[in-house]
């Protein structure tokens, strides 16, 4: 009876385990049913995936975390990926540290000895 019951038990803790492994990987996974076509405001998007599949996507990702799908061939999708890709670059620039060390060539820095 203790020999059935420890069985049952590994089973189900197995079960569980597997069942939990499944599920993590297919909650990662994004796609689109349906594609908005009403324009977004950019100010909103923070990012965006292109998403190919059964149905063609672009994934913008607002400041919120939402996920909206849209119509990659539509204008309004062009234009907004341009200027977040735009935003992106620009803010790459500028949190980029310089990389050459600029040195004095005035005369009054010398040190006298």
């Amino acid at each position: 009876m203790r020999l059935l019951l420890l069985t049952f038990l590994g089973v189900c803790c197995l079960t569980t385990y597997t069942v939990e492994g499944v599920g993590t990987e297919v909650l990662e996974e994004t796609f689109c049913v349906s594609l908005t076509t009403q324009p977004l405001p950019v100010q909103r998007i923070k990012t965006y995936t292109i998403r190919e599949g059964i149905l063609k996507a672009v994934i913008f990702v607002t400041k919120r975390g939402v996920k909206i799908c849209a119509d990659p061939h539509a204008k309004w999708v062009k234009a907004a990926i341009k200027t977040v890709d735009r935003r992106i670059r620009t803010k790459k620039n500028m949190t980029e540290a310089p990389t050459r060390v600029q040195r004095s060539t005035s005369p009054a820095m010398a040190l006298s000895g």
